[in-house]
């Protein structure tokens, strides 16, 4: 029988240690992987010619909000900064927010970079579809997992003097209800009426936030680069990770309507969309922004992918249908996997969007 010397026995199992902490180390959880599928850049976060305005990026996430968070002010904060109005016109609005136009837009106005100061007047006019998207953009350059999400702002309006100002003011600025500015009592009283509905309602406002993959806790967490506006408009100060005692998904919403024997509809209007069809509309496109097909409706051939995703009514929604979205709000409250998400669009024929299936950077179109 051969012998082998303790020195070979010793390297051996030191070389099977190592091999066994690589596997320890190296081997993905169903989650981690899961979360990879949200590194490539999609339709809106992709910098094309422009990445190299992003080569110098910090490398932690907060440092990244920083840097996004300067680049834009969002419309109803101009009154806040005090821009004057003359000047709002002058400003860039880049809609749809495609990463490389916002990105010559930035190029071609000074500072003409992401890192030194940006006055308030030369960055970009914007709301929150647009920075979640931008934010993803620079987290997916520094191999960072990040996701768009769909829901809604909560629970923000317990502070009522202080959100009756900042809204009247915006109000004021925006030339709200213009037709009675001549008016300022009957102004002041129409608006005052419009903002004590959403007071009384506990008014949830719609949001959009961008989720990144946090490898040191395994888990996703809300990012929202835009911390001033909380505190503008409802003397709330939250940081960069929103938390979700001021953040609902969709899907929480339409489980609560569908559930809730006291669910107010006011709760959740937008105006021109009562609180059912909003809810319905932002369910379905956190579902396709999960499918990594960003603003479905937006920037397609077709508008009438718009109209089925946004201006759909509720009250005009077959039963069949509402069944369906019944399933994909308990779907996305499991943290499905990219595989579950793509089957589930695959069973259902109400939700079929050739869109969504045409689009090279969605997770249908491969499938």
């Amino acid at each position: 029988m051969r012998r082998f010397s303790s020195s070979v026995l010793l390297s051996a199992f030191v070389c099977t240690l190592l091999i066994l902490a690589a596997c320890k180390y190296n081997v993905k959880s169903k989650d981690e992987k899961n979360a990879d599928h949200y590194l490539s850049f999609r339709r809106f976060t992709d910098p094309r010619e422009y990445s190299y305005m992003l080569e110098n990026l910090p490398n932690d996430v907060l440092g990244i909000c920083e840097i996004a968070k300067q680049q834009s002010v969002h419309h109803n904060l101009l009154p806040y900064f005090k821009v004057p109005k003359s000047e709002w016109n002058n400003m860039n609005r880049i809609w749809p927010p495609y990463m490389y136009d916002q990105l010559k837009a930035l190029k071609d106005t000074k500072p003409s970079n992401l890192y030194d100061k940006r006055p308030v007047e030369q960055r970009l006019i914007g709301a929150c579809m647009s920075e979640s998207h931008f934010l993803a953009g620079l987290l997916r350059y520094k191999n960072i997992p990040a996701r768009l999400r769909a829901g809604y702002f909560k629970d923000i309006s317990s502070n009522e003097e202080h959100f009756i100002e900042f809204w009247m003011n915006v109000a004021r600025e925006n030339e709200w209800a213009g037709d009675l500015l001549n008016d300022q009592e009957k102004w002041r009283e129409n608006i005052t009426a419009f903002l004590n509905r959403q007071l009384s309602a506990n008014h949830y406002l719609e949001h959009w936030v961008c989720e990144y993959w946090d490898k040191r806790e395994k888990k996703w967490r809300i990012l929202d680069a835009n911390d001033t506006f909380l505190k503008a408009s409802s003397g709330i100060e939250v940081g960069f990770h929103l938390p979700t005692e001021h953040f609902e998904y969709a899907y929480e919403a339409w489980k609560k309507m569908r559930s809730d024997k006291d669910f107010n509809p006011d709760q959740y209007f937008e105006e021109s969309f009562d609180g059912q069809t909003h809810i319905r509309s932002q369910l379905l496109w956190d579902f396709f922004s999960l499918l990594n097909h960003d603003l479905a409706g937006y920037s397609t051939p077709k508008r009438s992918s718009y109209q089925f995703i946004k201006l759909k009514k509720y009250e005009e929604t077959a039963e069949k249908e509402i069944k369906e979205l019944d399933k994909l709000a308990d779907l996305l409250a499991r943290e499905p996997t990219i595989e579950e998400l793509v089957d589930f669009y695959r069973s259902p024929k109400t939700l079929a969007f050739e869109a969504a299936e045409k689009d090279p950077y969605s997770f249908l179109y491969a499938q």
